[in-house]
This record gives structure tokens, sequence and C-alpha cells, in this order.
């Protein structure tokens, strides 16, 4: 489990990530899969127990959750909107990396500014709805398109929701 678990999160980082946080973050997931309950014992601060109890047997493994966890801060993305996930992907990038300003989505449905944010990212990026959500949001990753097919198969074989937004 632990090789497309590496291969998953490199392919996410796109580079941005060096060998040793993409080392620590798969031992990360790698523990919580090998034995959850020593795991939870371990970090008694989680936020996965509430959520099991909320979601009961539909609740994703707790290694998916750390998985998850471990994407936090610019590799997952969060919004109930287009508009709000897009932001967040601007905060990630940084304000001039890309060419659509979130507040030119604010006067679109939703519809037209997906396709926006999907215009803005393509043909580089491709937007994919990913993993079971941690709350009502919708979730996504950013892929670059040349590894999408591979990232695909990754997320199948471990199990993972995986497919590009619309």
């Amino acid at each position: 489990m632990q090789q497309p678990i590496h291969e998953l999160l490199e392919i996410l980082a796109d580079g941005g990530l060096d060998a040793a946080d993409l080392d620590a973050m798969t031992a990360e997931v790698s523990k919580a899969a090998a034995d959850a309950a020593a795991y939870l014992a371990s970090d008694t601060g989680s936020g996965y127990p509430a959520f099991q109890a909320q979601r009961g047997d539909t609740a994703m493994p707790l290694w998916q959750w750390v998985l998850l966890e471990q994407l936090e801060g610019g590799l997952v993305f969060h919004g109930s909107t287009a508009a709000e996930l897009y932001a967040a992907i601007v905060d990630a990038f940084g304000d001039d990396e890309l060419d659509l300003a979130p507040a030119a989505l604010a006067n679109l449905d939703e519809a037209s500014a997906w396709q926006q944010v999907r215009e803005a990212l393509a043909p580089a990026y491709t937007l994919v709805d990913f993993a079971q959500p941690i709350d009502a949001r919708r979730q996504i990753v950013l892929v670059r398109s040349t590894r999408l097919e591979r990232f695909s198969g990754l997320a199948s074989e471990l199990g993972l929701a995986a497919n590009p937004a619309v």
C-alpha cells in the first residue's frame, strides 16, 4: 500500500514537496492503515472519531482521513461553490500565478463559473473530485493533465473516488 500512496502524493505535490516530506506523509498514512486503533490512541486530537460517529458504516477508513489531512494546506481544496474552490486554488498558487481572478466568477451561474475555472487551469491541470468529502463542501484536487490517467489508476487501486470535476 505504501508505494501507490507515495506515488499518488507525488503526483498531487507536482514537485512542490521534497522526498523527505513525501516519505513522512506516506509513513503517516501507512501507520493509520496498519493499525487504526493504535493510531487513534496516539492521536487523541483527531476529528476522525466524530466523523465516523456521524457517518457510521459509510465513513471512509481512517487511513483515507489521514491522507486527506496530509493534503491540507494546498493540495486538496474545499468549497461549496466554484468561486470558493477557485479562491482556495489561487491562494495556494499565489495571486499572480493564474490569469482568472476569483472576482470574475462572482456574477456567473455555477455551471458557467465551473467552465471558466476549467478553462483557466487547462490544459495543464484537471480538476478532480477526490475521495469521500469530509464535510458538506465539495472536495477537489488538481492533477497535471498529463498524469491524470496514472493518478486515476492509483486512486482506483487504493479504493479512492477520483473523477474529473464537472
